[in-house]
């Protein structure tokens, strides 16, 4: 695992090794970041279900004025903060929560331009993830979800108050990108 791009190109990061977390694949990360582009520039970034942080790290990267990391593993929490710390980046642009992702949506308050979640496969954590952050209005006008999924798993909006839209979804293997914004 490394920083693809930006201010810490090539830095290497600490994989999760003996953790049930899946890496996204240096393919896919290039993917978001390639999609997102420059609008990742001094955007407010929360990354859901954090594993070793790459994601976030990638966005911090790249110029995003700050990104919150969520997970809800101990373990996790200290690989993100060893990869900040290797990073140079432990700094007031990072927060980091250890919360079960569900609760910190309802909690937190603050709206982000961009979330990105990469719940465990097969789980249908990313829809309720999905239908929290709709009800509690934590997406800027303007901003975009992007979920990290299984090919096969689908979104099914679950009621007309259900505020996102799908926009796309690009299938890389056996993973999914699926970009979401407001109707």
């Amino acid at each position: 695992m490394r920083v693809i791009s930006g201010l810490f190109k090539g830095r290497k990061l600490i994989p999760p090794n003996g953790l049930s977390i899946r890496p996204t694949p240096d393919k896919v990360k290039g993917a978001i970041f390639n999609i997102i582009g420059e609008r990742v520039v001094e955007c407010s970034f929360l990354d859901l279900f954090s594993g070793a942080g790459a994601i976030g790290i990638e966005a911090l990267s790249r110029g995003a004025k700050e990104v919150v990391f969520v997970d809800n593993n101990i373990k996790a929490i200290n690989i993100i903060k060893e990869n900040l710390v290797r990073c140079k980046m432990q700094d007031a642009r990072c927060k980091i929560a250890k919360a079960d992702v569900i609760e910190f949506i309802k909690k937190t308050g603050h709206q982000f331009d961009f979330i990105f979640l990469d719940p465990p496969y097969k789980s249908d954590l990313g829809e309720q993830a999905l239908m929290e952050i709709s009800r509690c209005n934590i997406l800027k006008k303007d901003g975009e979800i992007i979920w990290e999924h299984y090919y096969k798993t689908e979104y099914r909006r679950q009621n007309t108050e259900d505020r996102i839209k799908l926009k796309r979804t690009i299938r890389y293997g056996d993973t999914s990108l699926s970009f979401f914004s407001y109707d």
